[in-house]
Parts: C-alpha cells; sequence; structure tokens
C-alpha cells in the first residue's frame, strides 16, 4: 500500500501523539521534550508528503525517503501502543491484587521501572531517525503545500453513496441489463433432459466461458435463482473452483453446500460415497463457478465426474471458465457449449445509466454529462465490470471536465485485457486513502472466500483502518466503507449466500494484491515463497509451512496473521506467538485444544479468531492481551469454560460464542467489561453444590450491559428463580438488540420438578423485552400460556419462532402486531390454538396480521385451528398436524398466497387431494401446491 500508506501512517501517528492519555504521562517522565519534538518532526513531514508523492515517481530518493519515513512511522505507531498497553498493564496489576503486584515487580517484562527504560530508548532511537529523515526533506527540495480547508473523511464517506433505496440495486442481480435472452436460453437447455443426453449415463455438463469481466457468475446466478429451475430441481450446490482443481476439495465443498455445514472427510473413497449418497436418484443442479481445468488435468475432472454420474436423468453440472479448452474438455456436447458475449450498446448504456444517474448525485441538468457517458460506455465494449464500475464512480462526479476526462483516457488504448484492470484501478485511485487500504487489505482472504460485513469491519477497526473520531461508532463507520465499497463493485454479493455473504471479483482480487504490494505475503500451494523485508500481513494456505530462521528474520513487523486449511489443519503455533507486534491472528478451524501460556507476549493483539476449531479452554493468561477488542469462538463445539479473568479484559467489544453448546456457563464478571457491544450466548447454570456458584455469572450481570447489540441468546432459564431474578437482566433498555432467543434449555428437564414449571410463566414476564427487537425465539418453555404482557409492545417484530414448548396449549396474542412477517411454531404437542382466536370471538377481527407472509408448522399434533384473517400470507407449511381438520375457509381470498405445503397431516389430505378432496377448489388456485400422504399411507 505504497501509494496510501505512508501519508495515512503519518496523520494516524500524529493523532495520537497529540491525544496521550493522562495515565500514561507516568511512563513518559522525563520524555515530554521527545514526545514534542516528534510531534513536531512528523506534523513539518506531514506538511510535505503531499509534494512528495507528486515527485516520488521521477525521483528515486524521494521514493527511498518515503520508505524510510514508512519504516519510522510504524515503529513510532508501535512504540506509542506500547506506551498505551503498558498503561492499561499496570492498572491491571493493581486491580488483582497484592501477589500479582509483586510478581510483576520482579518481572522484567512488568516492571515499570525497567519498562520505562525500555521505552524511553526506543522514543530516542526513533527520534533520531526522525530528525535525519525531516532534515533530508530540504536536499530533496520538498515544499509544504498550500493548507486547505478541513474535510473530515469520515462524514466524506456517507456522502458517496446513493440513498439506501437506490443503492440496494447493486445487490441485486438483476440489475445486469441485456442477459434476459442468454438467461431463458440457458434455462431453456439445463432443463431440458434430452438436450446433451450422454448413452453411458455420464452426467450432462453445460459450459459457459469467455474473459474476465464478462459476467459469467451473473448470468449464472440469475439462471440459478429463477423460479423455472426452482421447480425443476430437487436439489441445488453452488461451488467456487478457482485455480485449484482438486477433486477431493471439490466433493467436499458440494457435501458442505448440500449438509449446510463442515465436512470433515479426506479420504477420496469415503468422500465419493458420501456424495454419491447424497446425490443418487435426485435431480440435482451442481454450479462449478470459475474453474480452470487444463487438459493436463483431464483425469481429475473424469474422476470427478464419475462421481457425479449418480443422479437422475435430469440431473446437470454448469460450469464457468475463461478458457475454452476446459468448456470443451468438460461440456463435451456442442449443444451445451455457450461463449458469452459482450452487451449490447444499448444494454451497456441502460447499466451504465442507472448507475451513474441514480438518485441522491450532487448537480441538476445531466444532459451534458448524458452525451459523454455514452461515449465512455461505447468504449466500454460491452463488458459489464468496466460499465458498473465507471457507472459507481462516475454517480460521484458531478465535474463535466473529469467527465471528459474520463473518456478522453489514455487507458482506452490497452487491448481488452489489459484495459478491464485499467478501469478498476482508476476506480481505485478515486478512493479516500482509508477506503485505500481498507480494499487492499481484503486480498489475504483467498480468491472466491465469502466474506462478510461484520467480520470485515472488525479487521479495520483491528488495524486502525478507520479513522477515530469523537463521539463516532468505528463499527458504523466500518459498515459505510462496506456499502461503498460494494456500491463501487469492489465487492459483489456471494451466489446462494446464506448469511449476506460477499466476494472480490478475481481481477478485484489481483489488483488488491498489486496494490498491497510488499506490505502482504501470500503463501498458496505449490508457489514460491519469497518474503520481502518489513512486511506487515501474512496469509498462508498452507499452515503447516515451516520458516527458515532466516524468514522468521524478516517478518518481526507482522501486524496480520491470517491461516487457511482444511477444517482442523495443523498450524505450527510456536512460531506465530513470537511476532509480538501481532494486531490480528485469525486460526478458523485450527486443530489445538488451547492457546500456549506465551499468547500473552502477542500485548498488541486486537482480534483473535479461533471460531470452528477444537479449543477446550482459553489458557488464563489472555488476560494480558490488554488491547483485545474480538474475541470470535464460533462453533467451538468443544469449547469447556473460558478464562476466569475475562473480565479484566476491559477493552474487548466482542464476543462471539455462537454455537459453543458444551459451555455450560459464563464466569463471574461479564458485568465489569463495559466496552462489550456483542455477547453472542449466554448460558446459565446452576450447581446442586452451592460453592460451585460463586464463580458462576447469572443473569443479573446483563443488567448493565445496555450496549449489547446484534443477536443474543439466553440459554439455560430454567435456573433463573422467578420474577424479580428475571427482571435484574433489565432486557428492555437493550434497545440495539435486533435477535433474542429465550431459552429453558432441555438439559434442565431431569432436575425440574413439575411444579417449577410455574416459574417459567414468571420468568418470562420478567424478561420485558425492548420494543426495538426484530426476531424472537422461544424454545423449551414449559407453562401452559405464553402471554406476557409486554409482547403487545413488540411493533417492530418481524419474525417469531416457538419449539419444543410442550405444555404450552396457546401461543400469545400477535395479531395485532403490525411489522411480523413470519410465525414458526415447531414440536408443540398440547398447542390447540392462536390466541388470537379467544380474543377475537367476540371483538373486531379486522387488520389481523396485516403484515404476516409465512406461517410454518411443523409437529403440532393437538392444533384444531389456524387464524382466519391472513391477508398478506405468501407461504403456508403444514407437517404432522394430526388434529387440524381444516383450513381457513377464508383461504380463497388470500390473494397473495403462492405457496402451499401440507405433509403428514390426515384430515387435511383427505379433504384437500388434488382432483379429490371436497375441499380442492377451495385451494386450486394456488401456484405451487405439495400435498404428501401421511407416511403410513406411503
Amino acid at each position: 500500500m505504497a501509494d496510501v500508506g505512508v501519508a495515512v501512517l503519518v496523520k494516524e501517528v500524529v493523532r495520537i501523539l497529540g491525544s496521550v492519555a493522562n495515565q500514561e504521562f507516568t511512563l513518559l517522565r522525563g520524555l515530554e521534550g521527545d514526545i514534542s519534538s516528534l510531534k513536531d518532526d512528523f506534523e513539518q513531514i506531514q506538511a510535505v508528503l503531499q509534494d512528495a508523492e507528486e515527485k516520488r515517481v521521477k525521483n528515486n530518493a524521494v521514493e527511498v525517503w518515503l520508505k524510510r519515513l514508512r519504516s519510522a512511522s510504524l515503529e513510532a505507531e508501535n512504540v506509542l501502543d506500547e506506551i498505551s498497553t503498558e498503561a492499561l498493564l499496570q492498572s491491571l496489576h493493581k486491580q488483582r491484587g497484592f501477589k500479582p503486584r509483586v510478581r510483576a515487580f520482579f518481572s522484567s517484562n512488568h516492571n515499570k521501572y525497567m519498562t520505562r527504560v525500555r521505552i524511553a530508548h526506543k522514543v530516542k532511537d526513533i527520534r533520531s531517525k526522525l530528525d535525519v529523515i525531516n532534515s533530508e526533506r530540504f536536499k530533496l527540495d520538498l515544499t509544504p503545500s498550500a493548507p486547505t480547508s478541513h474535510v473530515d473523511d469520515t462524514e466524506v464517506v456517507g456522502q458517496m453513496l446513493p440513498d439506501r433505496e437506490t443503492s440496494s440495486v447493486i445487490h441485486d442481480t438483476s440489475v445486469i441489463m441485456g442477459r434476459n435472452e442468454e438467461r431463458d436460453m440457458v434455462i431453456g437447455d439445463i432443463c431440458n433432459k434430452d438436450i446433451g443426453k450422454h448413452e453411458n449415463g455420464e452426467v450432462r455438463v453445460y459450459g459457459i466461458w469467455g474473459m474476465g469481466g464478462l459476467g459469467k457468475t451473473t448470468l449464472i446466478q440469475l439462471v440459478y435463482n429463477h423460479e423455472t429451475v426452482n421447480q425443476y430441481f430437487d436439489l441445488k450446490c453452488w461451488v467456487y473452483v478457482s485455480e485449484n482443481f482438486q477433486v477431493k476439495d471439490i466433493m467436499k465443498k458440494i457435501i458442505e453446500s448440500i449438509d449446510k455445514s463442515g465436512c470433515t472427510l479426506t479420504q477420496l473413497q469415503t468422500l465419493q460415497e458420501s456424495l454419491q449418497s447424497k446425490l443418487r436418484g435426485r435431480k440435482f443442479l451442481i454450479v462449478l463457478d470459475d474453474v480452470w481445468a487444463e487438459e493436463n488435468e483431464k483425469a481429475k475432472w473424469e474422476e470427478l465426474s464419475k462421481t457425479l454420474s449418480c443422479g437422475a436423468e435430469e440431473s446437470i453440472v454448469v460450469m464457468t471458465t475463461r478458457l475454452q479448452t476446459t468448456t470443451r474438455m468438460m461440456a463435451k456436447v456442442p449443444e451445451l457449449q455457450h461463449k458469452l458475449g459482450c452487451l449490447s450498446e444499448e444494454g451497456a448504456w441502460l447499466l451504465f445509466k442507472k448507475l451513474a444517474f441514480a438518485q441522491g448525485r450532487e448537480g441538476g441538468d445531466t444532459s451534458e454529462l448524458e452525451l459523454i457517458g455514452r461515449g465512455i460506455v461505447e468504449k466500454c465494449k460491452g463488458l459489464p465490470l468496466a460499465v458498473k464500475t465507471l457507472g459507481s464512480l462516475m454517480w460521484s462526479k458531478s465535474s463535466t471536465h473529469y467527465w471528459q476526462h474520463v473518456k478522453d483516457n489514455n487507458l482506452w488504448e490497452f487491448e481488452e485485457i489489459n484495459m478491464l484492470p485499467a478501469i478498476l484501478k482508476l476506480s481505485y485511485d478515486n478512493l479516500l486513502p482509508h477506503l485505500k487500504r481498507c480494499f487492499a487489505y481484503c486480498c489475504l482472504f483467498p480468491k472466491g472466500y465469502p466474506i462478510t460485513k461484520g467480520e470485515l469491519t472488525m479487521l479495520w477497526v483491528a488495524n486502525g483502518f478507520i479513522p477515530a473520531k469523537r463521539g463516532n461508532n468505528l463499527y458504523r463507520l466500518g459498515e459505510e466503507i462496506f456499502n461503498c465499497l460494494v456500491w463501487r463493485s469492489f465487492f459483489s454479493v456471494k451466489a446462494n449466500s446464506q448469511h449476506d455473504e460477499y466476494v472480490m471479483h478475481d481481477l478485484m482480487h489481483d489488483m488488491a494484491r498489486h496494490v498491497m504490494g510488499d506490505d502482504c505475503l501470500v503463501i498458496e500451494p505449490g508457489k514460491e515463497v519469497i518474503i520481502p523485508n518489513g512486511v506487515l500481513h501474512l496469509s498462508s494456505s498452507c499452515p503447516d509451512y515451516q520458516f527458515s530462521p532466516q524468514e522468521l528474520g524478516k517478518l518481526t513487523s507482522l501486524r496480520s496473521v491470517f491461516m487457511f486449511g482444511e477444517m482442523y489443519y495443523d498450524c505450527n503455533i510456536g512460531q506465530i506467538f513470537n511476532h509480538v507486534q501481532l494486531r490480528v491472528l485469525y486460526l478458523c478451524g485450527v486443530d489445538m485444544n488451547t492457546l500456549p501460556e506465551s499468547v500473552c507476549k502477542l500485548k498488541h493483539l486486537r482480534y483473535l479468531n479461533l471460531s470452528h476449531s477444537r479449543i477446550k479452554f482459553l489458557c488464563e493468561s489472555i488476560i494480558y492481551l490488554q488491547n483485545l477488542q474480538m474475541l470470535l469462538l464460533k462453533k467451538c463445539g468443544a469449547l469447556e469454560k473460558l478464562p476466569r479473568g475475562l473480565r479484566c479484559l476491559r477493552n474487548l467489544q466482542r464476543l462471539d460464542i455462537t454455537g459453543c453448546y458444551s459451555l455450560s456457563h459464563l464466569p463471574r464478571g461479564i458485568k465489569e467489561l463495559s466496552s462489550l457491544r456483542t455477547l453472542s450466548f449466554f448460558p446459565l447454570h446452576k450447581s446442586i453444590f452451592p460453592f460451585l456458584n460463586k464463580s458462576v455469572a447469572k443473569i443479573g450481570e446483563l443488567g448493565s450491559q445496555n450496549l449489547l447489540e446484534g443477536k443474543l441468546s439466553i440459554r439455560g432459564l430454567a435456573f433463573v428463580g422467578g420474577l424479580s431474578e428475571a427482571k435484574s437482566a433489565n432486557l428492555k433498555c437493550k434497545t440495539n438488540l435486533s435477535d433474542l432467543a429465550l431459552d429453558w434449555s432441555e438439559k434442565a428437564f431431569p432436575r425440574r420438578k413439575q411444579q417449577m414449571f410455574t416459574y417459567d410463566e414468571e420468568v418470562l414476564e420478567g424478561l420485558e423485552l425492548n420494543p426495538c427487537l426484530k426476531e424472537l425465539k422461544i424454545h423449551y418453555y414449559m407453562g401452559k400460556v405464553i402471554s406476557p404482557s409486554w409482547m403487545v409492545n413488540l411493533n417492530k417484530l418481524v419474525g417469531i419462532c416457538v419449539s419444543w414448548c410442550h405444555n404450552c396449549e396457546c401461543i400469545p396474542a400477535l395479531g395485532r402486531l403490525p411489522s411480523l412477517r413470519s410465525i414458526t411454531l415447531r414440536y408443540m404437542n398440547s398447542l390447540k390454538c392462536f390466541h388470537d382466536d379467544n380474543t377475537n370471538k367476540s371483538g373486531d377481527t379486522t387488520n389481523m396480521f396485516p403484515s404476516l407472509q409465512n406461517l410454518d408448522i411443523f409437529y403440532c399434533r393437538s392444533l384444531e385451528s389456524l387464524p382466519s384473517k391472513l391477508p398478506k400470507l405468501k407461504g403456508l407449511y403444514l407437517d404432522e398436524c394430526d388434529e387440524l381438520v381444516s383450513l381457513p375457509d377464508e383461504i380463497q381470498s388470500f390473494k397473495d398466497l403462492n405457496e402451499l405445503k401440507i405433509e403428514n397431516c390426515k384430515h387435511l389430505f383427505e379433504r384437500y387431494e388434488k382432483e379429490k378432496g371436497v375441499d380442492w377448489p377451495k385451494i386450486s388456485h394456488i401456484p405451487t401446491i405439495r400435498m404428501d400422504p401421511p407416511r403410513r399411507w406411503q
């Protein structure tokens, strides 16, 4: 990131030097003059950086000077971070009592006097280097730039986006114009089993090929999500393949796509058997996106093809590639080979116009710009990625002069294969400096790797890429930056994503690697490892790679380490913990039971991700990571306990323990984590031995945690004593929580007596929720009724799911909730009716369920009736509802109902069976009906 790194670094160092906190002065005693001189030097250098950036291209001496400045700035940033960290550690030693203070005093690492000496040497060393650098600016004839009015970058980001409604078009694949004919052609071919049929039973393959940026993936997304395709195929899978065509990896990805969970199989034969058991006899569509298999890898493809040739004859594999040879090798039938062409001139113009002239842009009359815009579009030669990139860029440009500059740019002189990267670079060059850093950092993820907005935002915050400003939430700013990059086509929505995931186009990824330069080291299988000096970020897809002592010597400045491998990969973790400047440690899926005690060396660490690993517990020395902001342990199924000293991590903001179901409780003191914003899981537990409960967090510790946002699951509510203890959670004040799960836990059943179930209704009443909540789940509640007084206040509730509440005879009154769109009921053995059925028999039944679109009921064998007023219902799904005799008589008036599924419902099957049931005419107008007889009839 040489083109933006120095200016941003210097600006950040100046900011930190100007905001050294009072508690850090004790460490700087005697160094006040040096710190002041450092600030002066950096400010003087900052003034000439614009001139240096302009001269670096033609003057090699300036380039060398900037590199030395970069190195000194990084050292200064590290030392300043060390000062603030030592202040936090000294506060920690005081907090922990007499013995820890004594141990710290006799420790060379934590003795405050030795620490002060060590920091003094570093500060003076940096000052010496900077004095030389500052004096050399005169020899290089670098002149200060004229002062300009200060514009806050954090405010500008919001101005780089259209309004919310308009910007959503970039998330919609239908924004690509002029592909409808090709979409329909592909759908017609893949949904016709007679086209390309092989006599030997080999699976059919449809191949789409063409140069990068043509929109191959986008076209297949349009096909993949089309209703005709959804109805034709029983099963759909999407796999991103990329350059490394490995049969086992592809099989694992297909299995994971089907199962919606990780696959730990490693042997080819077991993978083949598992995959064929899932595909055999089914009508499936499998997309292999971005395939690079060469002729010499034909045997690999044949192995995979043989495995996939077990489905119904309608099954097909659709692949995309840049190579015609790959298409011919895999899609052998000419009728199933399609070369994707460019957009038509009109289609390209409509796409460009939709983006460049979206609502919210500055300027009035656009007629002159439209004339220039048509000239720009003509030069894009119908390449969709070029049109999208320039369209979203030009939205933020109101100057006719700039539009003309783009139209006359010499980038159009490149051949097509080089023109597109030049256009992407033009768009990148127009980003704000901190947006450039945020984008370039994403090259540390492998090509095609799914990324979420939340994950990236945390990484940007941990690295200090988002400009800090008092009063601004860095995570909100990070989301705005991400939305801006999506709008500008640097990211696109991942095909078939279930979790709002995004990916970078391969060409965007290549550009990110290019602009990152020597700041990053990416280790990939089969590629030579060349380590540049001063590398800051490491990404390895070979986690077992052994660094030589000489190589480790070049990695002392590392700030990020990413490890990617198969599920439960081995990693030489000891080598990593010697890199004490680390801010980010990404070890998803690593195979280890715990972190070594030496983790305490990583005192700069902000982000630690051990999700999907086999970790069982975290060592107590983790409390020395006083800068730690994000601790991510998602789906660590073996995790049994968190460290007792977790409460000491005062800067912790994100604790993600989603899916850590072996974790029976949280350690006492969670309420002391005053910066906590995300706590995904709060397990409650009460031992039969009272002395063991002293170290266990109770629900009352949530009381003061009013910054919590996003999702929270509270499990073990059976251990809550009653109304007052439930109220102590203070859930009504948590305005930023959007998704809440209340779980009484099946594990408590054996110890619960029947009379204890009466507490459940008290506890539910005490858990008064904030009216801003959007999603609510209730599990294993054993009361007879769900009717808390606060339920009617949930005016923003969008979805509710109630399951495994075996004693519940009636669910709450939901009909008047204005925003409710989805109701799911599962395993409710005693449920007889909706509360609204009783309350409205003598009252007004108009305006009931005004927004409800989906009603899903499974295994509610005592249910006798459904609500009669469902004006907006789109989907009704009923399974194992034995006592349900009929559907609402008003179902014929449900104008929006387009899908009805009835399975294993004896009375309903008899009454509504197609062409035979007495009430079949009442539902025959519904477009999609699936009616399966009870299992004992099959």
